[in-house]
Order: C-alpha cells, then structure tokens, then sequence
C-alpha cells in the first residue's frame, strides 16, 4: 500500500441513505474519518501510534463541496492524502468518485494532536513524515468557519452515549446529523446542499445539552452555532449553502 494516499472502495449500504436513495452527509463525514484513520495507521501515526505518548487526533474544521451524493448499493471510491503539517495544524483533502471515475465529493480539512489528559493541543512531532502532497482540491485556501451570531433557537438536545467516539467525545459526525434534523422543519433539502462548512470549537461530552442557534447569513443557505449549554461555550458553527 503506497504511503502517499489510501484509496477505499465500497458500496453503499442501505442503511446509510435514506427516503431518496441517497448517502446522509454524516455517513460521508463517516467515511472520510475512516479513510483518515486508515492512511494515519500506514503512516505510524495512527490512533494506537499517538496512544502510547497520551495524545489524541481531533478534526477541527472540515469544507466539503458536493456534486452529487454517493447513491444506495452504488459503488463509491474515496481518496485521501496528507498536505503536510503546521505547527499544531495537519491538513489533509479528500476526493470521492464515481463508479464513471467523475468527481462527485471533495474536501479539505484541519486537524490536531491533543494531550489526552490535559486536552490542551500540542506541537504536532516534526519528525512525523506525513508524505505530504500538495495537490489541493479546492484552487483556494480553506479558511476557517467563525461563529455568527446566535438569533433563534432551533432545537436543544442531550447528548447520549450513542454519540460518543473512541476519544470519549461526541463524533464530529454526529453534529451533522443533530443540525440537519434540526433544520429540516425550516425548509431545509439535503439534496440541496452544495457547500458544507463547519468548525469544532470545544469537546461535547456525554450528559451535555447542546442548544442549536440559528444564524443571520448575507448569503443564501442556512448558518447555525451548536452552543454547549452545559460548558457555557460554543462546541461548533456550520454553514450550509
């Protein structure tokens, strides 16, 4: 397996799509996770690598564009690879195609390494070699999502243990799921959705309840703050267009 990249194939479950046939985003931010931790184990930094030394990965912000969305029991390949590292920051991109080899999903993401028991973040080890690239999917520089400014409460959950991943917190996925539920009686058609962007801000845990914001937008789509009632801070911002 080449170190550069890791491909994985698959075919989409059933389960993963729903009434239209169609993958849910927070199944595709699944994959891409996935795909993630993968290409992380073949670089020796993977999640029982970083394990040893107490530290942890966390995705902290992620700009994905969708052309069209994987499709149920279709055949769909994602791609990913490393664009090297700053300091506390990693970047890494991601494409997905189609079975016709045209690209359907692309996303470029940030990522960091945590001291597991402090949960402060830490100067990522220079002496990692990521086989970085420097192919980018996007011709310009993600820049990183701020929160706008909260005007309507859109709904207010506790989070369960369902929600938690292997670092104890709530899987960035699940904060797609909960705001696309959540924005479902104001109109909004995920099969609409050209332009996902979303910022980590804090760790939600188990227990937190999370209250989802609307925010005002100059732009057409819909923006939002998920604020952690619990730890009186904001957890993450998303805008969708």
């Amino acid at each position: 397996m080449s170190k550069d990249s890791v491909l994985i194939d698959m075919t989409v479950p059933a389960y993963e799509t729903g009434p239209d046939d169609c993958m849910h985003c927070h199944w595709l931010m699944n994959h891409m996770q996935e795909a993630a931790t993968v290409h992380a184990n073949t670089l020796g930094i993977g999640v029982d690598d970083m394990a040893k030394n107490g530290h942890i990965w966390v995705l902290t912000s992620m700009r994905i564009e969708i052309d069209e969305m994987p499709r149920r029991e279709e055949k769909f390949s994602l791609t990913t690879w490393s664009r090297g590292v700053k300091r506390l920051r990693a970047f890494r991109e991601f494409s997905g195609k189609a079975t016709d080899g045209n690209e359907i999903v692309r996303a470029s993401s940030e990522w960091m390494v945590l001291d597991k028991s402090t949960r402060k973040p830490i100067v990522i080890n220079p002496e990692f070699n990521f086989h970085a690239q420097e192919k980018c999917v996007f011709s310009s520089p993600m820049k990183r999502l701020r929160p706008g400014t909260p005007e309507k409460e859109i709904r207010t959950l506790k989070v369960g243990y369902s929600s938690l991943d292997a670092n104890g917190h709530v899987n960035n996925a699940e904060y797609l799921r909960w705001s696309f539920d959540g924005l479902r009686p104001l109109g909004f058609d995920q099969n609409a959705i050209k332009s996902i962007r979303i910022a980590f801000l804090s760790e939600v845990f188990e227990g937190n309840t999370i209250k989802l914001m609307g925010c005002e937008s100059d732009n057409a789509g819909y923006e939002l703050v998920g604020f952690n009632e619990s730890e009186g801070k904001a957890a993450f911002a998303l805008k969708v267009e």
